[in-house]
């Protein structure tokens, strides 16, 4: 059995992420820029804050800030989210309130389309990185580092 430089280019244009959703929308976030999956923790409202951050968290002494990805990304409805995604951030970790986990599933690289021919010009699509297939179904994936960006 030969080993050719295509069977590794195929892994390395692979990653796996992490499928979730809200609102019967799918999404998904690579696994490299998870710390940890837990229940919805305690939060302390803070005044002033943007619409979509639920409050300040404490996960064991670490205190992060707890987001509604739901609001973030505008998606109507009633907030179900029970379980938080811990992201590791640049400058802070933080958490994203979700509704459910699908599971964890490999992603090509290459099957990744333009997020912008998707949605109209009004909606803004910064921190959305593409749409993949995954198992029949159409993931759009998150980039973490613009999601808490503010644009002001």
């Amino acid at each position: 059995m030969m080993d050719t430089g295509l069977e590794k280019k195929a892994e390395e244009d692979k990653r796996r992420v992490l499928v979730f959703d809200l609102e019967s929308k799918n999404f998904g976030i690579d696994l490299t820029k998870i710390k940890e999956i837990t229940d919805l923790l305690p939060t302390t409202r803070l005044p002033g804050a943007q619409h979509y951050v639920k409050g300040l968290g404490n996960l064991r002494g670490e205190i992060i800030p707890i987001i509604s990805l739901r609001e973030r990304l505008n998606i109507g409805g009633i907030e179900k989210g029970k379980q938080l995604i811990i992201i590791i951030g640049k400058k802070i970790n933080y958490g994203l309130l979700i509704d459910n986990i699908k599971g964890i599933f490999n992603v090509r690289i290459e099957v990744s389309r333009s997020i912008s021919s998707i949605f109209s010009k009004d909606v803004e699509t910064a921190f959305l990185k593409g749409v993949s297939k995954v198992n029949g179904f159409d993931v759009i994936l998150l980039d973490c580092e613009k999601l808490i960006e503010i644009n002001e």
